[in-house]
């Protein structure tokens, strides 16, 4: 049996409307949406707006090199050793300040070594600086055994030698160039000077900045002005390079004889 359905009759706007709300409720939807972000905060506006002040860097302090970081505390920092003019006359003198000048090393007297040796030597050997192995005097370990043995073999006895470090103490991570221009350069020359040998003789080819030798011409022979003397000078690989290397030995030795022949 089929009920009778009821006669469709026309609805208002207002209760179409009505319905359709009644509709959406039913489906549980009770407020607004829409697809458009809607800014319910006012901007403040333009006059109440304030910026706040950009913060202002503090002024940098200058940059220290490795040198003056070393040396930090010390007049050393701007000239290492002082002044040239102060520098000891004597070799005899020089040795004592060597030992004793604040300015030369940061690390104190303690660790030092002095040079070894007479002035007028056939040949200055000149190292870096003293090595841990050097506990009673400079070269006295293993590299000076080596050198000891190049000695022997070059004709030269160890009392004709004569033995110096470019740093009187071990120094970390030496910048030689910054050295150099901080007056090692100039301590070098002077100490070559007094030494007056008849050649100088280099184990480390980073010291050419102290001669003024560019690095790129360290393998090359070349001169120290010592006073009125213009003396031979060979840069050299280190003693311990030498010893663990065959063909630099006998490269060594290539060169050192075409530098006395």
């Amino acid at each position: 049996m089929i009920a009778d359905t009821p006669g469709t009759r026309e609805l208002s706007p207002a209760e179409a409307l009505e319905a359709a709300l009644d509709w959406w409720r039913e489906a549980g939807v009770e407020d607004e949406y829409s697809d458009e972000a809607i800014k319910w905060l006012a901007e403040p506006e333009e006059k109440h707006a304030v910026a706040s002040p950009t913060p202002k860097k503090p002024p940098e302090e200058p940059k220290q090199t490795p040198i003056e970081r070393a040396f930090e505390g010390s007049a050393a920092a701007a000239h290492i050793g002082g002044p040239v003019e102060a520098y000891p006359q004597t070799l005899e003198n020089f040795r004592q300040w060597w030992m004793s000048a604040e300015t030369l090393s940061p690390l104190g007297p303690e660790r030092r070594l002095p040079p070894r040796g007479v002035a007028g030597a056939k040949l200055m050997i000149l190292v870096p600086e003293p090595l841990e192995t050097d506990t009673e005097q400079l070269l006295s370990g293993a590299p000076g055994r080596s050198l000891s043995a190049i000695l022997a073999a070059m004709g030269i006895g160890e009392h004709e030698a004569y033995l110096a470090s470019a740093l009187p103490a071990p120094l970390s991570l030496p910048d030689w160039s910054d050295l150099a221009v901080h007056g090692l350069a100039d301590i070098t020359r002077h100490h070559v000077t007094l030494a007056a040998p008849h050649r100088v003789l280099v184990f480390g080819r980073s010291l050419a900045p102290l001669f003024g030798v560019p690095v790129e011409r360290a393998r090359e022979p070349a001169v120290v002005k010592a006073g009125e003397k213009t003396l031979p000078l060979m840069l050299a690989p280190e003693l311990a390079e030498l010893a663990r290397s065959a063909p630099r030995r006998r490269n060594f030795w290539n060169r050192w004889l075409d530098w006395t022949a």
